[in-house]
């Protein structure tokens, strides 16, 4: 499932954001792959296999080159979501995306920095560890904003899970979709990749400077997506496309409520609505104090999921017949029924 099966009001240019970013993962993947042994800034799964092999071929030295572009990333995907989660307290999940894009770029042109400034060839071994290290912290800082993108994140530098779901998605006998924006995020990281190939061959002092400029070209998407959406700082939260309006006889079967977070208060959350039968129903993101309102096509016993931003998934049953009932889904526990 793609982040945007429930579009914002500039789905188009937040798709954009991904896929630009997209092309900076494959872009700076091209600059480690040549500067450290083949070892990748963001793509993690091919580093736990180098480390794998260099373990099982017993070339412990070799181990020190993958470990540098996992630890790296480990310590920027953590950082990411810290500065995203002190944004979130104050201002919507588009300035948190924004600013932790900033903290890459930030990361990017000082680790471009050491690399540039690191030409003494005494230098080299280090120059290639700040290269990967760096480049996959940023990575990992890129990772951690993405997250926020869609009620289920969109992934621009591991698409392994991209090209499953596309492909299920295409072939699914229930409801077959294209999701276009996976199709272009596959393509464009192989495309950047090359791109970073080709300036490596040509005009090795400038491959760094791709991935730069397009993580640049990706904030200014973004701060453009925030000014569309509410356009301050400070005022707007995630504002979903409007579901098609109930009928007169789903508008007197809802389900209403609140998402309560750990500390009592409203948070916010996407919930989703499954009938009897296993379909979905309703889906429904909460505003900023955690109130929802999903409705049901016929009477029954639904599946209630709710996945909060800051807390476990939880699932609940609940009897629709007529009328609105009221459930609020409590932080205590994992499973609500």
């Amino acid at each position: 499932m793609s982040g945007f099966d429930r579009p914002e009001a500039a789905p188009r240019l937040l798709g954009a954001v991904t896929v630009v970013l997209t092309a900076a993962a494959g872009a700076l993947d091209a600059v480690t792959f040549f500067a450290f042994n083949e070892v990748f800034a963001s793509t993690m799964t091919g580093n736990l296999v180098l480390l794998g092999l260099d373990v099982g071929r017993g070339n412990w030295l070799g181990t020190a080159e993958a470990l540098c572009a996992i630890g790296g990333y480990v310590v920027g995907l953590a950082a990411g979501t810290v500065v995203a989660g002190l944004v979130m307290r104050r201002l919507p999940w588009r300035n948190a995306v924004g600013v932790a894009l900033t903290v890459e770029l930030a990361l990017l042109v000082l680790v471009g920095a050491g690399w540039y400034g690191l030409s003494d060839p005494d230098t080299q071994t280090m120059r290639a560890i700040l290269m990967v290290a760096g480049g996959a912290a940023a990575m990992g800082v890129q990772a951690a904003a993405l997250r926020y993108v869609g009620p289920t994140g969109t992934p621009t530098n591991f698409l392994t899970g991209t090209v499953t779901n596309w492909v299920s998605a295409m072939v699914e006998l229930h409801k077959p979709r294209w999701d276009g924006n996976s199709a272009l995020r596959i393509v464009v990281i192989a495309v950047a990749a090359g791109a970073g190939a080709v300036i490596q061959l040509n005009a090795p002092a400038l491959t760094y400077a791709l991935p730069v400029l397009l993580v640049l070209i990706a904030i200014l998407l973004m701060a453009r997506v925030t000014r569309l959406n509410h356009g301050g700082l400070v005022e707007g939260g995630p504002e979903f496309a409007h579901a098609p309006e109930p009928d007169d006889d789903e508008e007197l079967r809802a389900v209403v409520g609140r998402v309560h977070g750990p500390d009592g208060h409203g948070t916010q959350a996407v919930l989703t609505l499954v009938g009897p039968d296993g379909n979905q129903v309703g889906r429904e993101e909460t505003d900023h104090e955690g109130r929802y309102r999903l409705h049901a096509p016929s009477p029954g016993v639904f599946t209630l999921l709710c996945l909060p931003v800051d807390g476990p998934p939880r699932v609940a049953t609940v009897a629709l017949e007529s009328g609105t009932t009221v459930y609020d889904v409590k932080s205590t526990h994992a499973l609500d029924a």
